[in-house]
């Protein structure tokens, strides 16, 4: 029995391990590190990668980046490097992070904190690309962020791409306060004109610090993410992030009580109290009680000879970390006389840096009220919403990634001038919905879901692959056959089918193919009787695919066809004839409503009969083809459509050596079966 032992613990630790892709997942939403391995794999497949991360470095299972990357046999892992608080986020704040090579991977763990805060050239000398996958904390002085902004710095000198992984922002993406960082105080803890409280998750920052250094740059954005969501709401553990920030209070409660660097005014149990020595605490505590700050109740309570307030977060969706900070700091001021640290021309005092600005203190020095030192800075955070707008990802709507964000162009100028606005960074990410911050937005938001147009180039064959009338038991097979080729379809949906087979379509958004509407039942003796029954039935279908999957479909196929003539027979004859039919009501309102068709120029056959084979749908192809350049393929994953699952390997095969490649079907990219 003892010489199986061995065997069996290897076996009872591989059934541990949870293998290289994606699994199981009970989160509200999916980082981009699950995105990068779930859809986009391809952007790093055979490159020397180098990895910026430490312990937070994590996917949605608990799997790290890391071991992601040493277990997949397709890119070759080739440096570390680590951020303040080092690899295992263990070292405490100002130590310098040492490089060394890691004793279980065999590669150079290179320390970016300390004296060597940007990659030197010979750091980044045997990487292709720079990969990122750090989880911020959603302060402007939080280094993390800093060491992306020097990172993709280096890389843009060195002629490497960056690949920055999204992460939530704990706090959400609603709360943007605190005085903007003035150009003479930039630092470590201030790289860019950035608030306090910015709003932005990691991969928004790096489109925004993108606007002045034109870095080769990708952002693989999370799935199922929205604007307003806090940390609380996405489902995921929270992993310790450094030292002191060991749990979501202390998020939430490090800008609120950590402001005060070079005053008497100190933070303590990990960013949950706030106070001084000898100030009073009750008189403290009545104060901030009284501003009726949303979110937060203040509990007096001494440290020894030191007064100060416990902070109690209630609600931290109407918790304003930035704001509370500057109150607390305001109030303690004015119950307790003490010196602010001054800059000078040969040093910036950490106060100011903390600030961005020297203006903070010589207003606390003036003894003026919180609500005044917030007006003082209203105009630059608004000047700060607007230029951060079209480097938003998300909106109000739960984000389905359709294709990485990708910035490849050169430097452009920092802040456009007032009477001729900047172009957008191209490609841009879409424009979120309706936002929240200090100042609001009165332009009409736009689906977070919006994806990118790229129009194909006029020597480039284009398929696009559609499937109608599924979910089934059919639709996985094809699923797999489409991931095994590494090859983007559109799914037209018949509503009827969806209950039962949500997990289906949830596999389809996350695997980077796109969904369009198919009527919810399919009858055309409802659907064609009149134009009001029409649109009831596709929105009742519509309906059923957002309760699946959160959000509606823009592209819609009109079952038979919009040029059928089916819909004759089912008309109704007291409102339709020959000459005024209900087809041409129906495309005509159609129209009105804004609606994108797609028709297709390409079949199987698998229409015309359930008897049918594979080499019968793949010859039906290659009798169509021809020469056209762009071509719109109509086939079925319906239950009874099996042998199109079975051709479409050989499908593929010909397309591909035929010159195509695929893609998805988008509303505002013209295709030659587009009917509007």
């Amino acid at each position: 029995m003892n010489k199986f032992l061995p065997f069996l613990i290897l076996a009872i630790i591989l059934t541990l391990i949870p293998p290289v892709g994606s699994s199981a997942n009970t989160t509200a939403i999916q980082l981009g590190s699950d995105v990068l391995f779930n859809q986009f794999h391809h952007l790093i497949e055979g490159k020397k990668v180098g990895l910026i991360t430490n312990q937070t470095g994590q996917n949605s299972q608990m799997v790290s980046t890391i071991d992601m990357l040493r277990r997949d046999r397709s890119v070759h892992l080739t440096a570390l490097y680590a951020p303040e608080h080092g690899l295992d986020g263990k070292t405490v704040a100002g130590k310098q992070v040492t490089s060394f090579v890691h004793p279980v991977y065999a590669i150079p763990v290179y320390g970016l904190s300390g004296s060597t805060r940007k990659p030197t050239p010979e750091m980044l000398k045997d990487i292709d690309i720079l990969l990122v996958d750090l989880q911020d904390i959603g302060s402007r002085t939080y280094t993390y962020i800093s060491t992306l902004q020097y990172a993709m710095t280096a890389a843009k000198e060195q002629g490497k791409e960056v690949m920055v992984l999204d992460r939530p922002n704990p706090l959400g993406g609603t709360i943007v306060e605190g005085p903007v960082v003035e150009l003479p105080y930039r630092s470590f803890i201030g790289v860019d004109t950035l608030p306090l409280a910015h709003g932005m998750t990691i991969g928004e920052l790096a489109l925004f610090f993108n606007r002045t250094i034109g870095v080769d740059l990708t952002v693989i954005p999370m799935q199922g993410y929205t604007r307003n969501m806090i940390y609380q709401q996405t489902g995921l553990a929270w992993i310790p992030s450094s030292p002191h920030i060991p749990n979501l209070t202390s998020v939430f409660g490090y800008m609120a009580t950590g402001l005060g660097e070079g005053t008497p005014i100190r933070q303590g149990d990990h960013f949950t109290w706030i106070g001084a020595e000898g100030l009073d605490s009750h008189k403290y505590a009545d104060l901030l009680n009284g501003s009726l700050l949303p979110g937060v109740i203040f509990i007096p309570e001494n440290k020894g000879t030191a007064g100060g307030v416990r902070l109690q977060i209630n609600d931290p969706n109407q918790f304003n970390p930035a704001k509370t900070g500057i109150y607390a700091l305001a109030y303690a001021k004015q119950l307790q006389s003490f010196p602010l640290p001054k800059s000078t021309s040969m040093q910036i005092s950490m106060f100011d840096k903390v600030m961005g600005t020297n203006k903070i203190g010589l207003l606390l020095e003036q003894g003026k009220s919180p609500q005044e030192i917030i007006s003082s800075y209203e105009a630059d955070l608004k000047k700060f919403v607007e230029l951060r707008q079209k480097y938003l990802i998300y909106g109000d709507e739960p984000f389905i990634p359709m294709q990485p964000i990708q910035q490849k162009q050169p430097k452009q100028p920092e802040q456009p001038k007032p009477s001729k606005p900047a172009k957008p960074e191209t490609p841009a990410p879409p424009k979120p919905g309706n936002h929240n911050g200090t100042t609001n937005q009165t332009k009409k938001p736009e689906p977070a879901t919006k994806p990118i147009p790229q129009t194909p180039k006029s020597s480039e064959k284009i398929a696009y692959l559609t499937f109608d009338d599924g979910p089934s038991p059919v639709t996985p097979r094809v699923l797999d056959t489409l991931k095994t080729y590494q090859v983007k379809a559109t799914f037209f949906i018949v509503g009827r089918e969806v209950a039962g087979h949500e997990a289906i379509l949830k596999r389809i958004v996350a695997e980077g193919h796109a969904l369009g509407g198919h009527s919810y039942s399919h009858n055309y003796q409802l659907l064609y009787k009149n134009m009001d029954g029409f649109f009831a039935d596709l929105e009742k279908g519509s309906q059923m695919i957002e309760k699946a999957i959160g959000v509606k479909p823009t592209v819609f196929r009109y079952p038979g066809g919009s040029t059928n003539t089916v819909s004759l027979k089912y008309q109704d004859p007291t409102r339709y004839n020959k000459q005024h039919t209900v087809m041409q009501a129906i495309k005509a309102e159609a129209k009105q409503r804004g609606y994108t068709f797609i028709d297709w120029n390409v079949t199987n056959g698998d229409a015309r009969s359930n008897k049918y084979t594979a080499a019968q749908a793949l010859a039906n192809i290659k009798q169509q083809v021809k020469s056209q350049k762009e071509i719109v393929v109509l086939m079925h994953d319906s239950s009874t459509k099996s042998p199109t699952a079975e051709a479409l390997p050989e499908i593929i095969s010909y397309l591909k050596e035929k010159g195509y490649r695929f893609e998805v079907i988008q509303a505002d990219r013209p295709t030659v079966s587009n009917v509007k």
